[in-house]
């Protein structure tokens, strides 16, 4: 039809197609659009022209216009592949690098700038692979000690607040309820997710506690993990439990005990059976060891 299409088209405006022709003059592309110039022609009163010759007119812009409509493949082709290509630079440049200590492990870490992290059993941090030196921001799950070299502000984001440095060492503890800071060289601002904020400076450490940071005067030049031990005071058992397992990469089965009980003490992180009773039997608990798993019951 494509061929004589026009003849078609002169034949449909004075309504002498055959019911054949009309069938198939409707498949048409172009007869919305040639509906709609007969719709409009109704309404338009124009002053006398020769109709044959507009109405040629006419139709070659529509035929034009069709073929603008016309986009070839190539282009297509050739600009996903170039919004592919933009969007795996912005991914390179713009991804995540992640550390993780797993349970039962530490991790030495090396950052872009020579800062160093050290992070403490069952934590992680991530930061920006590239422009770090405009963006020095480290994102962290758990504990990690941190000595920062001098240069622009460097931040680690907790859920619970945000650490803020040009240059020091400090330690932070981010777990469940848990959000602690220490600095043992320069000063350091912390900022909870309730913008609070208070600075320490050497020896000072800030604890969160009914949304306020108490801050507290400390002897130790690292925090105690880095020497390869824990201490609490009045802790609620569960969280010495929880430590425990981080420690030791061990699994406590606890439904026959009040983990809601305060413990003071501590255990250290290099032999799991003294670990274990350095806790358990001050608190007049039981335990069975099964390999990892270690079942605790009141005796």
């Amino acid at each position: 039809m494509e061929e004589d299409k026009d003849p078609y088209l002169a034949k449909w405006l004075n309504n002498d197609l055959t019911n054949d022709e009309l069938a198939q003059f409707s498949t048409s592309e172009e007869l919305e659009d040639y509906e709609k110039i007969v719709k409009g022609l109704e309404y338009f009163h124009a002053p006398p022209f020769d109709e044959e010759t507009s109405l040629s007119v006419t139709l070659e812009k529509l035929q034009h216009q069709k073929k603008k409509k016309v986009i070839p493949l190539k282009p297509i082709l050739y600009t996903i592949s170039a919004a592919a290509s933009i969007l795996l630079v912005i991914g390179l440049f713009f991804n995540k690098v992640t550390h993780e200590a797993a349970y039962g492990e530490r991790l030495a870490i090396t950052l872009p700038d020579g800062s160093k992290a050290d992070l403490n059993a069952g934590s992680s941090l991530s930061y920006n692979r590239f422009f770090w030196s405009q963006n020095r921001e480290i994102d962290l799950k758990g504990e990690g000690l941190f000595t920062v070299k001098k240069g622009e502000t460097f931040t680690v984001v907790t859920t619970a607040g945000e650490v803020e440095v040009l240059g020091t060492i400090f330690n932070v503890k981010s777990r469940d309820h848990i959000f602690e800071v220490a600095c043992y060289e320069g000063k350091v601002k912390v900022q909870t997710s309730a913008d609070v904020q208070e600075i320490i400076t050497k020896g000072e450490s800030v604890l969160l506690k009914d949304n306020s940071l108490n801050k507290v005067k400390i002897s130790e030049t690292q925090p105690l993990w880095k020497q390869g031990e824990s201490l609490f005071n009045s802790i609620p058992l569960k969280e010495v439990l929880d430590e425990l397992e981080r420690q030791y990469n061990i699994t406590f089965v606890r439904t026959s005990i009040d983990e809601h009980k305060l413990f003071s003490g501590g255990f250290v992180h290099n032999d799991v059976n003294l670990a274990l009773e350095s806790v358990l039997v001050p608190m007049n608990i039981e335990y069975i060891v099964n390999g990892k798993e270690i079942k605790l019951s009141n005796k």
